[in-house]
């Protein structure tokens, strides 16, 4: 995945899909849930515009508003940050994110900046706009709230049930 992905460094989660390896031999089962789960709950946060804490993505420019095509906001008619993919890395471990190239900027906020031209030139609300830059806002749609947090142990655990009572 090359515009954005999500990589969980969690002591507890971490230690969970050790006690799972430890017992199954493999954790590939648990991964392919962990990703369609966090998978789901990421294209969720575009229907409620909200980050992973549940805060409120910052509005559009009320220019762009005008006449953006799409039903929100990082989404459009033709292409959408909301068509968020998981993949297994390897089996130890699993990618959630965008294959959008702009997906990077728009998780994490960011400027944008004229590379060989004195100015950015685009259009807006009808309007031909001349800029040295442009400031995206953050509208972070990859992380972890605590409840994903809870609901990958959860995974974890019901993966873990079967070899926890073969013991």
């Amino acid at each position: 995945m090359a515009g954005a992905t999500l990589t969980i460094r969690d002591e507890t989660i971490d230690a969970g899909l050790a006690r799972l390896y430890e017992a199954a031999e493999t954790i590939t089962p648990a991964l392919k849930n962990i990703g369609e789960h966090e998978a789901e709950v990421t294209r969720r946060r575009f229907v409620d515009e909200q980050d992973t804490q549940g805060r409120a993505w910052k509005p559009l420019n009320p220019l762009y508003r005008k006449t953006k095509k799409g039903s929100g906001i990082l989404r459009g008619e033709s292409r959408s940050l909301s068509q968020i993919s998981w993949q297994l890395v390897d089996d130890t471990s699993v990618e959630v994110g965008s294959n959008e190239v702009y997906a990077r900027i728009h998780n994490k906020g960011g400027v944008i900046k004229a590379k060989d031209a004195p100015a950015l030139v685009f259009s807006m609300g009808g309007k031909t706009i001349k800029v040295k830059s442009v400031t995206i806002p953050k509208r972070q749609f990859l992380g972890l709230s605590e409840k994903d947090r809870a609901d990958i142990l959860d995974i974890i655990e019901d993966h873990f049930a079967p070899f926890a009572s073969a013991e």
